[in-house]
């Protein structure tokens, strides 16, 4: 069912769906959303609209099991409606392929939260209050994948109007996160409720340089250890005119983080990886395997272990450098190294950056361009 309507001196003796409009009233369909006009006195209206719930409200019984028995059909609950917006939209759109995966996720999540309810059950307050649950930048981001969602849902007929495109406009936050100290991060590191692989992905990204997204989906079939190297297509650079694609020569240090990877006894073709506790349909499908890590459940993961371990119990919470700011550190640690630019920025993958060793390894068109780099930070 819809969410309650708010209580107010108009409506507060109203029967579900009706709502008061100017001196008359309207009624709003529970299963379609579409709202009519009823002007006629208050007492006929109530005595419309309660004639009219005895006949429609039954039918949601069961999630609307009664109603698809009744026509024949299947029920367009929003389940149905994010199902035809993953095969039918998501295809047609030239998104990375991290940035495609964090969308699936997102997705699932409201299969899981939202699924069962009709398209039309879903109005702006449902979807206001859905959204409020999250904080200002997470908001941002799940109103706008849900504005798509609803405009494609007018696009074929499915809703009557973008009701996410009507809730609250927010402005994302300012970052005010600060940078990692390496006492910070040896702290976290050193831990012992930071788990395995959480350690290993805290490695990999301060010695590769690669962003969250790239490392939770980075395979172990990139590794080559008899020419000790390592490739890498960072998603972000994928939508350039030119994308990046990296070889990475191991220094010592990366070299032993990937052998602890690739040794580890759990069953997953990814270098970063855990046994999760429970396996829930939902996840799964926002997986790249059962046993991968997502890039929102590295940063959540790692946000924990560094709160646990007090790293930056003295920087106030929404300042604390998350997962993404190890980067950043590796850069600057590179740079106390004494490695000249070129080389961090290469490593980093900056799509104009001019590299010593662009080589492609084929003369096919089907053959991929490696810009060969080299990660050699010692820890």
């Amino acid at each position: 069912m819809a969410p309650p309507r708010k209580r107010t001196s108009k409506n507060r003796d109203l029967p579900d769906n009706l709502y008061p409009n100017g001196k008359y009233w309207q009624y709003r369909n529970p299963i379609t959303g579409k709202k009519t006009s009823i002007n006629q006195p208050m007492a006929e209206a109530v005595r419309l609209a309660k004639a009219a719930n005895a006949k429609l409200l039954p039918l949601l019984a069961g999630d609307g099991a009664l109603l698809a028995l009744i026509t024949g059909e299947k029920v367009q609950n929003f389940s149905n409606l994010l199902e035809r917006f993953e095969n039918e939209w998501l295809p047609g759109r030239s998104y990375a392929p991290r940035t495609l995966q964090e969308i699936q996720f997102k997705l699932a999540r409201y299969r899981e939260d939202l699924g069962s309810r009709m398209v039309g059950q879903l109005d702006v307050l449902a979807i206001a209050e859905y959204l409020d649950q999250f904080s200002n930048n997470a908001y941002t981001k799940h109103r706008g994948l849900l504005v798509q969602v609803f405009a494609f849902a007018v696009a074929k007929g499915l809703a009557e109007r973008n009701v996410a495109e009507l809730t609250l406009v927010k402005q994302e936050a300012e970052k005010l996160r600060q940078r990692h100290t390496v006492e910070g991060l040896e702290k976290i590191l050193a831990y012992e409720g930071t788990p395995i692989w959480l350690r290993r992905a805290i490695r990999l990204g301060l010695l590769s340089l690669q962003r969250r997204e790239d490392i939770v989906a980075w395979p172990k079939s990139a590794v080559d250890l008899e020419q000790n190297t390592i490739k890498v297509s960072p998603g972000k650079t994928q939508n350039y005119g030119k994308p990046v694609h990296l070889e990475i020569v191991m220094g010592q240090a990366l070299r032993e983080v990937v052998l602890e990877c690739i040794k580890s006894p759990v069953v997953c073709p990814y270098l970063i990886h855990y046994s999760p506790k429970a396996r829930k349909r939902e996840q799964l499908d926002a997986k790249l395997h059962w046993n991968a890590v997502t890039p929102d459940y590295l940063t959540k993961a790692f946000a924990q272990a560094r709160d646990d371990s007090k790293a930056y119990k003295d920087i106030p919470a929404r300042e604390r450098p998350t997962f993404h700011e190890i980067r950043a550190l590796g850069a600057w640690l590179y740079e106390q190294q004494g490695f000249p630019q070129e080389y961090i920025q290469g490593l980093m993958g900056h799509a104009d950056v001019k590299m010593t060793e662009h080589y492609q390894s084929g003369h096919g068109d089907d053959k991929v361009p490696y810009l060969r780099v080299s990660a050699d930070l010692k820890l």
